[in-house]
C-alpha cells in the first residue's frame, strides 16, 4: 500500500479531453494556501501524447463571485518528452483549471481539473475533541468549497503516506490522516468559506486519549503509552503531525495548526504542560523549517468519572499564547455543552444542545480578522522537474535534480537516478529538514518525440559501384539526427546497397520513430571491355583501322568519341582505350590500351630518263626502300630506283618504304603510282654508252642495249698505258663507275668479256 500510494499521487488524471492531455498535478479539490495578498501559485504538471507547440492554462471560477478568472497563460513552450511543468497564479477562489495544448496554430487537446482552490489550509491536532467521534451528530459541510483528504490511518502514519484525492466534507467523511467524521470542522469550514469567500481544507492529525506527555515524548523519539496503558507505535502521536507538516503541507501549504488538547492532563502541572506543548511547537517548526502559526484551545474538562477542570492546564495554555511568538488564542471549550453525555466529548443532541456545532462557532469566533492579519501563511513547495535523458539509446535515465537528503521513486528505488525502458515514474525527495518535494511524472515511452522525419535523396538512390548517393532530411522540427548508419549529419553519403532511415533527436537525447525507408542499390559495373581491331594494328596509309569494343552498351573512347566503332585513316601512332556504359548508366573500367599505327605512304615518285636505256624513279623528300615498276601495266622484277629498258613503253613506278612493327614484322607501304612515263629508245644509239662525256667529277655511267654480264672494265690513257681495271658483273641496269682518282685528261674505256669487247674515249675534267 505504501509504494502504491506514492504512485497514486501522480497517476491520477482528473479529466481528459481527446485523450491526449493529462493533468497529474494538482489533484481534484486541492486547496492551496494563499498569502496575505490573497494570491497563490498553483503548481501544474502533466503528460501528453504526440507533439505540442505550447500548453496553456487558465482559472475559471466554479460559480460567479467565487474567484477572479485569469487569462490564458503559457505554462510550457515547445515541451519535449511528453510532459510539462509550470505554474499559474491566481486570487483566492474556487476554480476550474482549464488547460489546452496547441500544435500548428490549432488546439489539439484539452483537459480540466474541475475544482481546485486557492484559500486556507489548516492542520488540526490534539486529542479526541479534535479528532472527532463518529455517530455523534456531526453535520456535513453545506458549502462545496470545504474539503479534506478522505482517508484515515487507525494507528500510525508511514513516512510515505497514502495520498490519492481530496473530498468534500460529508458527515462521515474521514478527515485524513486521522480525523473521524466531519466533527466540527465541516461546519467551521462553512463559516470560514462564507466569511472569507475562499475554499477551506482541513488535515487532521489528532489522537484520541493522548496526553501532553504522549506528544512530548513521541516528539523526542521516546516511547510512550496512553491512559489505558496502550503503547503508541511508529512515533505516534507526534509522527502524524510531523509527517503531515512535511508531506501534505509541502503539497498544499498551510495557514496554522489548530490545537485542541488538555482533557487527558487532569493531573498535569502548569509548567509540565507548558514545557510539553512548547517543545512540540518548537519541534514542529524545526522539522517543517517553518515558523508555523499555532492556535491553541483552552481545554481541560474531563468529567468522564467526576467533573474535573484543571486550571493549571488552562494557565499553561494561556501562557503559551502569551509567551510564544506566532501563537494565537483558540476557543475556551470547558464551558461548551455542560454536562457532556459521557463526560468528555461534544455531541449534537438537537435543539439548543448541539455541542459539536457550538464548538465550530467558537472556533469561528477565534479565527477572526486579527488572526488572518497576523498569522504567517506558508505556500506550497515548488515541484521538482525531473531531468530526463534517453542518452541516445532505447532506455532513459531519470534523475532527481538538486541536493536532496534522500529520494524515493515510484518503483521504490532510492538512488538519485534510475534507468528504465518502459513505464511511468515519479519521485518524492526530502531535504535535510525532512520536508517532502513532489516531482512531475515521466512516461519513458513518452520521452521520444513522435514527429516522424522525412528522408529523401539528393541523387539517384541507384548508383554504380564506386559511386555514391546522398541521403538528406529537410525536416525542420529537429536540429539533430541519427541515421541508421550511426551518422548524425543532416545529410550523409552512402556508397553501399542497403535500407536506410533517419530519426530526429530532441533536447533530451531521445529518438523519434524512424523515417520512411530509403533503399539504395550499388549497381555492378560492366566488365572491362576488350578492343577488337579490324585491319591492324599496323597498316599503311590508305588503309583504315577500325576498332570495336566488346560487350554491350555505349562506348566511350579515350579519343572523346562515343561512337560504336572508331575508325582511323590518318597516318600516325595511336594509344586507345575504351569504356562502355550499360543501360543503368554504369561505366566499365577502362580497357587495356591498344596501340595502333598507320604508316605514311612514301611520296609519289617521278620518273626521269637518265640514260639512253635507263629510267630513274625519284623522291623529293622520302627515302624509300625500293620501287615497284610497271611497263604497259606489266610488273617488272626490278626494285631499284633506276631501270634499264631497250624496248619502248609506258612506265610507272610506285615507291615502297618498309616499317618494322612492334612485333618485329616488316610492313611495306606503297606510294601512289607515278604518272606514266612514255619511253622510246633511240635507234641510233650504239650498243655501249659511256656518259657523261666529258666527265666533270670523275663519275661515269655505263649502259648497254644488251644485257651483258661478267664484264671487265679497263681504262687506258691515249698512249695505251693501263690505268685502272674493275669487274662489272652485268649491265642489266646502268652502272656507275668511280674514276675520280684519275687526273684530268682523255682516256680510253674498254668493256669486254669472252663474247663482247668495245671501247669508248672519255674526257675527265677537274
Amino acid at each position: 500500500m505504501r509504494s502504491l500510494s506514492l504512485i497514486a499521487i501522480f497517476f491520477t488524471v482528473t479529466s481528459v479531453c481527446f485523450s491526449q492531455l493529462q493533468i497529474t498535478y494538482p489533484l481534484e479539490r486541492s486547496v492551496f494556501q494563499r498569502d496575505k495578498q490573497n494570491t497563490s501559485s498553483i503548481n501544474i504538471s502533466g503528460n501528453f501524447d504526440g507533439e505540442l507547440d505550447k500548453v496553456e492554462a487558465r482559472l475559471v471560477p466554479v460559480a460567479a463571485g467565487q474567484g477572479t478568472a485569469t487569462n490564458w497563460i503559457t505554462i510550457a513552450t515547445k515541451p519535449e518528452g511528453g510532459y510539462f511543468v509550470g505554474t499559474i497564479q491566481g486570487q483566492g477562489g474556487w476554480y476550474t483549471l482549464q488547460m489546452r495544448g496547441w500544435l500548428n496554430d490549432g488546439i489539439v487537446s484539452q483537459a480540466v481539473v474541475n475544482k481546485v482552490g486557492i484559500g486556507e489550509v489548516f492542520v488540526v491536532s490534539g486529542q479526541s475533541n479534535a479528532e472527532g467521534v463518529l455517530d455523534y451528530g456531526a453535520k456535513p459541510s453545506f458549502d462545496d468549497r470545504v474539503n479534506c483528504f478522505n482517508f484515515r490511518v487507525a494507528d500510525n502514519l508511514w513516512d510515505y503516506p497514502y495520498f490519492s484525492s481530496f473530498s468534500h466534507i460529508e458527515a462521515n467523511t474521514m478527515i485524513g490522516p486521522r480525523g473521524q467524521g466531519a466533527w466540527c470542522w465541516g461546519e467551521l469550514g462553512d463559516y470560514l468559506a462564507q466569511r472569507l469567500n475562499v475554499p477551506i481544507l482541513f488535515l487532521n492529525t489528532a489522537y484520541g486519549g493522548s496526553s501532553s506527555e504522549n506528544w512530548y515524548s513521541s516528539a523526542l523519539g521516546l516511547p510512550t503509552q496512553n491512559a489505558f496503558h496502550v503503547p503508541y507505535i511508529g512515533g505516534a502521536p507526534y509522527s502524524a503531525l510531523r509527517i503531515s507538516l512535511q508531506f501534505y503541507v509541502s503539497y498544499l501549504g498551510v495557514r496554522a495548526i489548530l490545537w485542541e488538547q488538555g482533557e487527558d492532563d487532569s493531573e498535569t502541572t502548569e509548567d509540565t504542560y507548558y514545557n510539553n506543548i512548547k517543545t512540540i511547537i518548537e519541534k514542529s517548526r524545526v522539522e517543517s523549517n517553518k515558523n508555523l502559526s499555532w492556535v491553541i484551545c483552552r481545554s481541560s474538562l474531563n468529567d468522564f468519572a467526576t467533573k474535573h477542570i484543571n486550571p493549571a492546564v488552562i494557565r499553561a495554555q494561556d501562557r503559551l499564547i502569551r509567551s510564544i511568538n506566532n501563537v494565537f488564542e483558540g476557543p475556551y471549550t470547558d464551558s461548551i455543552q455542560i454536562p457532556r453525555v459521557e463526560g468528555v466529548h461534544f455531541k449534537n443532541l438537537g435543539g439548543n444542545n448541539d455541542g459539536i456545532s457550538d464548538l465550530a462557532k467558537a472556533w469561528n469566533v477565534k479565527l477572526n480578522d486579527n488572526f488572518f492579519s497576523n498569522s504567517i501563511p506558508y505556500l506550497s513547495s515548488p515541484l521538482i522537474t525531473l531531468q530526463a535523458s534517453c542518452q541516445f539509446s532505447e532506455t532513459a535515465k531519470l534523475t532527481v535534480p538538486g541536493n536532496f537528503a534522500s529520494q524515493r521513486w515510484s518503483n521504490n528505488q532510492s538512488s538519485t537516478s534510475i534507468t528504465a525502458s518502459d513505464g511511468s515514474f515519479s519521485a518524492i525527495a526530502r531535504d535535510n529538514t525532512g520536508n517532502y518535494y513532489f516531482s512531475n511524472t515521466i512516461n519513458v515511452k513518452g520521452l521520444a518525440p513522435t514527429t516522424v522525419p522525412f528522408a529523401t535523396t539528393k541523387k539517384n538512390p541507384n548508383f554504380c559501384e564506386g559511386g555514391n548517393t546522398e541521403l538528406i532530411t529537410n525536416d525542420t522540427h529537429y536540429t539533430r539526427f541519427r541515421w541508421s548508419t550511426g551518422q548524425t549529419d543532416r545529410g550523409i553519403s552512402i556508397n553501399t546497397s542497403g535500407v536506410f532511415t533517419v530519426r530526429g533527436i530532441n533536447s533530451l537525447d531521445c529518438f523519434s520513430p524512424p523515417s520512411n525507408e530509403i533503399i539504395t542499390r550499388s549497381l555492378a559495373l560492366p566488365p572491362k571491355p576488350n578492343i577488337i581491331v579490324n585491319n591492324g594494328p599496323t597498316v599503311c596509309e590508305g588503309t583504315s583501322i577500325i576498332l570495336y569494343a566488346s560487350g554491350f552498351g555505349k562506348s566511350f573512347w579515350s579519343t572523346n568519341d562515343s561512337t560504336g566503332s572508331l575508325s582511323f585513316t590518318q597516318p600516325g601512332s595511336y594509344s586507345v582505350s575504351v569504356k562502355v556504359r550499360d543501360d543503368n548508366g554504369c561505366i566499365s573500367p577502362s580497357s587495356d590500351i591498344t596501340k595502333i599505327s598507320i604508316k605514311p605512304r612514301p611520296e609519289k615518285p617521278t620518273i626521269a630518263q637518265v640514260g639512253a636505256f635507263s629510267l630513274e624513279a625519284e623522291q623529293m623528300v622520302d627515302k624509300v626502300d625500293g620501287y615497284e615498276w610497271k611497263r604497259d601495266e606489266a610488273f617488272l622484277t626490278t626494285r631499284s630506283s633506276v631501270i634499264k629498258s631497250s624496248k619502248p613503253g609506258f612506265f610507272t613506278a610506285t615507291a615502297i618504304k618498309n616499317y618494322t612493327t612492334d612485333n618485329n614484322q616488316i610492313i611495306g607501304c606503297r606510294s601512289l603510282q607515278s604518272d606514266a612515263f612514255s619511253f622510246v629508245p633511240s635507234v641510233t644509239i650504239d650498243n655501249l654508252i659511256v656518259y657523261p662525256n666529258p666527265v666533270p667529277n670523275g663519275y661515269v655511267y655505263i649502259e648497254a642495249r644488251d644485257d651483258l654480264s661478267d664484264l671487265v672494265l679497263s681504262v687506258y690513257d691515249l698512249g695505251g698505258k693501263f690505268m685502272y681495271s674493275t669487274l662489272v658483273p652485268s649491265l642489266t641496269e646502268r652502272r656507275k663507275i668511280d674514276l675520280s682518282f684519275l687526273s684530268s685528261g682523255k682516256y680510253i674505256v674498254r668493256l669486254q668479256n669472252s663474247k663482247f669487247s668495245e671501247s669508248r674515249n672519255i674526257w675527265i675534267e677537274k
